[in-house]
């Protein structure tokens, strides 16, 4: 598959977004966050912008992510996204242009998710990890992304969560990953383009909903 420069790529995201409204989630008890999918200008051309959560962090400590938390009072999914990004890797929110809204997915921490797709022109150099948030950052080139030897699926059975995560699921009522219609287990992605650093769970499926929706052709 060719990988698009980055003024397609920008196009490509913001025309599937704007194909079909997105799938808004509300769970009883559950809080909102967003997280930033930033697709970044480079040379070498686009990548997305990655972080390790800290290991001092209550929740999903030590995993890859995009930059994210939970909304403040009064604040909408984008606005919480850049701030967020701001935060934990010093991205200016002026920065990013705003491309669209993914669905929103639960997390087994008790949050309804919304994905913010953005683009960066000018993105910054380097970046800075937010001691106590972040432990590092990463970007992954898009044209690695897109090469389906990366991108692997396996199957996990849903009983086998402790006994804390398996209650906020059966809360939720509402399905945590795709489902496997013969099993009934979940179907977990993962992208291998850095072995280092695998991509899995709900970033992964995040970042699986947005290469389909934007850059595999359907037949």
């Amino acid at each position: 598959m060719r990988a698009p420069g980055f003024d397609e790529a920008t196009e490509r995201v913001r025309r599937a977004l704007a194909a079909r409204p997105r799938r808004a989630l509300a769970v009883p008890g559950f809080r909102a966050a967003a997280v930033l999918v930033a697709l970044l200008d480079r040379a070498g051309g686009p990548s997305i912008l990655f972080t390790r959560r800290s290991q001092a962090l209550e929740h999903h400590r030590g995993e890859i992510s995009f930059p994210g938390g939970r909304l403040e009072p009064g604040e909408d999914a984008a606005a919480a996204a850049l701030r967020e990004a701001h935060e934990e890797v010093g991205l200016a929110p002026a920065a990013s242009e705003v491309l669209g809204l993914l669905d929103d997915l639960p997390s087994v921490a008790g949050y309804v998710v919304t994905p913010v797709a953005a683009s960066v022109r000018a993105p910054p150099g380097a970046f800075t990890a937010s001691a106590g948030e972040v432990d590092e950052h990463f970007e992954l080139p898009l044209a690695q992304l897109l090469d389906p030897a990366l991108r692997r699926a396996s199957l996990w059975d849903p009983a086998g969560l402790p006994e804390r995560l398996a209650a906020v699921v059966a809360r939720a009522a509402v399905p945590f990953e795709d489902v496997d219609p013969g099993t009934g287990h979940w179907r977990v992605w993962s992208f291998h383009a850095d072995e280092a650093r695998v991509v899995w769970g709900l970033t992964a499926r995040i970042l699986a909903d947005l290469l389909d929706r934007a850059f595999v052709a359907r037949g």
